[in-house]
């Protein structure tokens, strides 16, 4: 793990550094900086320079290939992009099919032709405050969506609606001055440097980044050496703590709250996980369009645990049905979020989509999630991954959380596949764990006692991996394509 060490004054001093380098680089308010890096302390330099700059960060993921980077870049239009040393011979890769006005800015260790190196710039710049007026409404970040369904987005928040963000998660997830965040997540993603970094930062606690990828020995090990109080995981992650075998050789007495979120999380891992960890927990909901505008409290794990949570302080959040009219209680629609309260403004160069998304002031989800009592709701799935079979509305996470829960099961994803009887039909894609010798029948009987008949898959297919984007989510289009190809209907 990487040693450095900056204070907030630090900090502050080196950002100011950057920026005044940046503006000598005829960076403006408005223009857009990219930083393609694996976690690392330059990073939120960087992060921090460039909107003192008035600039617009654009956090490009690290998992991209070289026509997703091609694409994100050149329709993002940075003026400026800075890379860690890992990603060299990718962006040399790249460089014939990247706008020609595009500067490039090496984090550590050798550059492109023509660029630039981050400690040259820093030790060029004047460390006072460049005193630029930065307008709260305006552009902040633009963060790309995991495109599952299409192109990756870039989505625009502003600067108020970040702090809008913050407030809130510091609020519901009871963040202190004291606290000491192990970030695990990456920092192009809005969870790592929006819901747990910055939220820490605003607090005044300290930031512990982890380099790159998660391993449960290194996550426990820097809990136990720098006395970590807070960290916020995806429930993929929690259930490699909970089947790591050497968990217990750790003293992670210090953790006090475990933030999780970023996916659907199976009732099976989230019991392990309160079993291995005696802490307060609390998930999270949103997008990258809304910021975190749902919150499931340590008190509501108590007897709301199946429930996703229910709305944050400083959201507005409510579920409607196709007309926009509110559900009622024990009905299912879409969740939608109030963009005057910190959603996104817009969509870089996707002035269409943004039309599509938002609708009158409501910044339309695709989540679906039933109203509980008491102004809960629980997410039953992605409006697009919904199956309908014989005109049954059948929701393939319930479905998923159950198969999950069988010993021989390590993941599944359930898809609707075509039925000339029924429309569509349930099909659960299972990767089995080491050993095990489950086949077909073995999964669809064990859905018999939890299952009403027409939610049982009527086929199952085993694979190695379940495919999966950039981001890490799994592309059930992928799945699909197959059982659809070749038919002008898909339903």
């Amino acid at each position: 793990m990487d040693e450095s060490y900056l204070t907030y004054n630090q900090l502050n001093q080196q950002a100011n550094q950057l920026a005044h380098a940046l503006i000598a680089l005829n960076v403006n308010p408005g223009d857009r900086v990219a930083i393609l890096a694996y976690n690392c302390i330059e990073y939120v330099t960087i992060y921090y320079a460039a909107l003192k700059c008035g600039a617009v960060v654009v956090p490009l993921n690290f998992r991209y290939k070289r026509d997703e980077l091609i694409y994100t870049v050149n329709n993002a239009g940075p003026k400026v992009l800075f890379f860690g040393p890992e990603f060299i011979s990718l962006v040399d890769s790249a460089l014939p099919d990247f706008l020609p006005s595009l500067s490039f800015i090496s984090i550590s260790g050798q550059t492109l032709e023509g660029g630039f190196r981050l400690r040259s710039l820093l030790a060029k710049g004047a460390t006072s405050d460049p005193l630029l007026k930065v307008d709260p409404a305006s552009p902040c970040t633009s963060i790309y969506t995991s495109g599952t369904t299409g192109f990756p987005k870039g989505v625009l928040m502003s600067h108020s609606a970040w702090l809008n963000t913050y407030t809130g998660i510091v609020v519901e997830g009871d963040a202190q001055h004291d606290e000491v965040a192990v970030v695990c997540m990456p920092l192009f993603h809005g969870g790592g440097m929006h819901v747990l970094l910055q939220s820490t930062f605003l607090r005044g606690g300290t930031g512990v980044l982890m380099a790159k990828g998660f391993d449960p020995d290194k996550f426990l090990s820097a809990v136990e050496k720098y006395d970590v109080t807070l960290t916020l995981l995806v429930p993929t992650q929690l259930a490699m703590l909970a089947n790591h075998p050497g968990t217990n050789k750790y003293d992670v007495k210090s953790l006090k709250k475990v933030w999780y979120g970023s996916a659907p999380i199976s009732p099976t891992v989230l019991e392990a996980s309160i079993a291995l960890f005696d802490v307060k927990f609390y998930q999270w909901y949103g997008q990258t369009e809304t910021g975190m505008v749902v919150v499931l409290r340590p008190e509501d794990h108590k007897n709301m645990s199946q429930c996703t949570g229910r709305e944050v302080f400083n959201a507005d959040v409510r579920v409607v049905d196709e007309e926009g009219q509110d559900t009622p209680v024990g009905e299912i629609g879409e969740i939608v979020s109030a963009q005057r309260l910190g959603g996104m403004i817009g969509y870089l160069n996707m002035s269409e989509a943004y039309k599509e998304t938002l609708r009158d002031g409501w910044i339309y989800t695709g989540d679906l999630a039933r109203v509980e009592e008491g102004g809960y709701l629980t997410i039953v799935d992605r409006k697009r991954d919904m199956i309908i079979s014989g005109g049954e509305n059948i929701y393939p996470k319930e479905i998923e959380d159950l198969i999950s829960g069988h010993p021989g099961v390590q993941e599944v994803a359930v898809i609707g596949i075509p039925d000339d009887v029924w429309g569509e039909s349930v099909c659960a894609v299972v990767v089995k764990k080491e050993q095990s010798q489950l086949e077909e029948a073995d999964i669809i009987s064990f859905c018999t006692s939890g299952l009403s008949g027409y939610k049982k898959p009527k086929r199952v297919t085993f694979v190695m991996e379940l495919p999966r984007n950039a981001a890490g989510k799994v592309t059930k289009n992928i799945l699909r394509e197959p059982y659809w190809a070749g038919r002008q209907k898909r339903i």
